[in-house]
């Protein structure tokens, strides 16, 4: 019998180092995922601030293509967290957002990382 035991330990703990490397990849994948989102959306803050502030736009329209490129990327960014000053030479644009890394099954967040954009126009030299 204590053959028997020993198989099922050993299966016991096969299952649980496969549960715990399952977490660990999930982990691993989805802050990867969230911060080549990130970078993607940093890029685009840059591009649409020096847009903006040659074409003079104002700030509904700036935060409206930065919230639709957000969705686009599934970054939890909501229209106060993008803070838009100035126009034009003098614009600035500050966009701070916290993102949670969860595990699947669970409810809760195991690691919550912020992002934080602070990009000014730039004009042509």
């Amino acid at each position: 019998m204590a053959a028997g035991g020993n198989a099922n330990a050993k299966r016991i703990a096969l299952l649980l180092w496969l549960l715990v490397a399952f977490f660990y990849f999930y982990l691993s994948y989805d802050y990867i995922r969230v911060t080549t989102n990130d970078g993607q959306f940093g890029e685009y803050v840059q591009y649409v601030v020096q847009i903006a502030g040659n074409g003079h736009r104002p700030p509904k329209e700036i935060r409206d293509l930065l919230l639709v490129r957000a969705e686009e990327l599934s970054l939890p960014i909501r229209s106060d967290q993008i803070k838009i000053a100035g126009s034009g030479d003098s614009l600035n644009v500050d966009v701070t957002y916290d993102v949670d890394i969860e595990i699947p099954g669970l409810l809760r967040a195991v690691y919550t990382r912020t992002f934080d954009h602070k990009v000014k126009y730039v004009g042509p030299h």
